[in-house]
């Protein structure tokens, strides 16, 4: 009798799920991003990693004194905040740190990786984080039917990211349009 791998089903649906959350949140991301991210989710759903949060110590200044299980460390960083920011950026919220944060640090993590590892995914990673998380955004947002995010999160996180994703939200909540800009003063 032959069996049939469960996890080729799984990665199958998490790609639609992607492919979806792309068409909506209007990012197309680049192949290797998208089967990396499908890598990712797979993971993550089969661990509890994103439990018990990550340890930021993983960062270091100089890659070169770093060993093995620490350039590790920096991919596994960069993914857990990409979850953090894109899947379930609630966690950040109820720890009292903005959605930019975890951007911020996985950015970092993956940039280091990519420095250590030399592998272009990596910085690709670290260059289009920010529509990554936009697209696990969307995706969370399609299934539930809601904002993942506040409005006063949503402008926080288009403020220093630029996401368009945080600005869909701001879009949804109001007429009125938010300024990036800190200069618009009134006297």
């Amino acid at each position: 009798m032959e069996t049939i791998d469960i996890h080729l089903a799984e990665m199958a649906g998490w790609r639609a799920l992607l492919a979806r959350a792309q068409f909506t949140a209007k990012i197309e991301l680049h192949p290797e991003l998208e089967e990396y991210l499908v890598r990712v989710l797979f993971r993550t759903t089969k661990t509890s990693a994103l439990e018990h949060g990550f340890d930021a110590s993983a960062l270091r200044q100089n890659s070169a004194e770093q060993n093995v299980d620490e350039i590790e460390d920096l991919r596994l960083v960069g993914d857990q905040c990409l979850m953090f920011a894109g899947l379930f950026p609630e966690q950040a919220i109820t720890r009292n740190l903005p959605i930019s944060y975890f951007v911020k640090v996985g950015q970092a993590a993956y940039q280091q990786y990519w420095g250590c590892r030399n592998d272009p995914l990596f910085g690709m990673l670290a260059d289009f984080f920010v529509e990554v998380m936009d697209v696990l955004q969307a995706m969370r947002e399609e299934d539930e039917h809601d904002w993942c995010i506040d409005p006063l999160s949503a402008y926080q996180l288009w403020r220093d990211t630029g996401s368009s994703q945080a600005w869909n939200v701001l879009r949804r909540a109001t007429p009125a349009l938010p300024s990036n800009s800190s200069s618009l003063a009134i006297n």
